[in-house]
């Protein structure tokens, strides 16, 4: 286990909420997911952990909880994106390879877009922009030695504590405009959904499944399943999110052999984007009502997220593989994801 030897810095948002808070304190390395146990902070999970993205937990030395909005003073930049076309088409041949020669029912193939601004960006103007733009969905801005800056305006629970009860949710397929789904997008979803449900089904009790249903997410459409649990005796909810992480919304399906091909075939290190974020198991101020908006534990899928360096930018996007998947279409599906973030800029 290691430690960062400076102060760093949380600020976050949760969906449809009116204040947000800013967390200080030392960010810690963790070996793993079982090390959350008995620990409480700011989680932020790298999708794969390593030596260059480790499970990090910031241990909160000071929390403000502030009732006014931030006020956006991020200004347009001008931008020069590196284009990876050519590179993504090559990532999806070897994907489509490795699903027929492993049988793999889906997987996430996910690529970069690096982008270089005229000047350093403001972080915490984005990050009060976001919450401008983004107020249904979780905004986090996390800045440690140990990650780097990190902004990111999630729609997707992955756990959320409810008091006695939990939530979490299966979100799959992407529509630009409203209108029927596909086959391939409710099949994309299905499979999540199932997996959910299995995964639940052998460490909880209680488990409820609402009907699929569309929601948005900036300019996006989404199906949304949403589960409600309690934790059986003798399981906790590190237990539950070991299983559970990651689900095949970023991953795929079966989840080793889908975690296998993104290591081996994608051709990128997602570091942090697709893995989570959010506070765990920590106690609020006590002058903050407790409430939904404002539960211990809160962990969202780092979706719809970029890496800040001075004036270079890293934006990520990723896109369900299925049999019947067209490169065409998956490519226009990671544009559209990524301009949740160049809307920022």
């Amino acid at each position: 286990m290691t430690e960062a030897r400076r102060m760093d810095e949380v600020l976050y948002r949760l969906p449809d909420a009116t204040a947000w808070h800013r967390l200080t304190g030392k960010a810690i390395g963790l070996d793993g997911l079982g090390d959350l146990r008995g620990r409480s902070g700011f989680a932020f999970a790298p999708f794969h952990a390593d030596a260059k993205a480790p499970l990090v937990l910031l241990d909160v030395a000071t929390h403000e909880v502030m009732n006014v909005e931030p006020v956006a003073t991020a200004k347009p930049h001008h931008i020069v994106e590196q284009e990876s076309r050519q590179d993504y088409r090559r990532a999806f041949g070897r994907m489509q390879a490795r699903m027929a020669s492993a049988g793999l029912r889906k997987v996430v193939l996910a690529r970069r877009a690096d982008i270089t601004l005229d000047e350093p960006l403001d972080a915490h103007g984005v990050f009060a922009k976001a919450c401008a733009m983004y107020q249904h969905q979780m905004v986090a801005l996390v800045s440690t030695t140990l990650s780097g800056t990190w902004l990111m305006a999630t729609p997707e629970v992955l756990i959320e504590n409810l008091g006695e009860t939990w939530t979490t949710m299966a979100l799959a397929g992407t529509m630009a405009t409203p209108g029927p789904w596909s086959e391939k997008n409710t099949r994309e979803q299905r499979i999540v959904a199932d997996y959910i449900h299995d995964c639940l089904k052998r460490g909880c009790r209680l488990v409820s499944q609402q009907p699929p249903r569309t929601v948005t997410a900036a300019r996006l459409f989404h199906l949304r399943t949403d589960f409600e649990f309690a934790l059986r005796d003798g399981v906790d909810i590190v237990d539950v999110l070991t299983d559970l992480f990651p689900t095949p919304a970023v991953c795929g399906m079966p989840k080793r052999e889908a975690m296998e091909a993104i290591l081996d075939d994608e051709a990128l290190d997602r570091r942090y984007y697709s893995g989570f974020c959010g506070p765990w198991n920590m106690p609020m101020p006590t002058s903050q009502a407790s409430s939904v908006q404002d539960a211990a534990t809160a962990l969202y899928v780092s979706l719809r997220c970029m890496e800040m360096r001075g004036k270079s930018l890293s934006l990520y996007a990723g896109g369900g593989l299925l049999d019947e998947s067209e490169e065409d279409t998956e490519w226009e599906e990671t544009e559209k994801k990524m301009q949740t973030m160049k809307a920022l800029l």
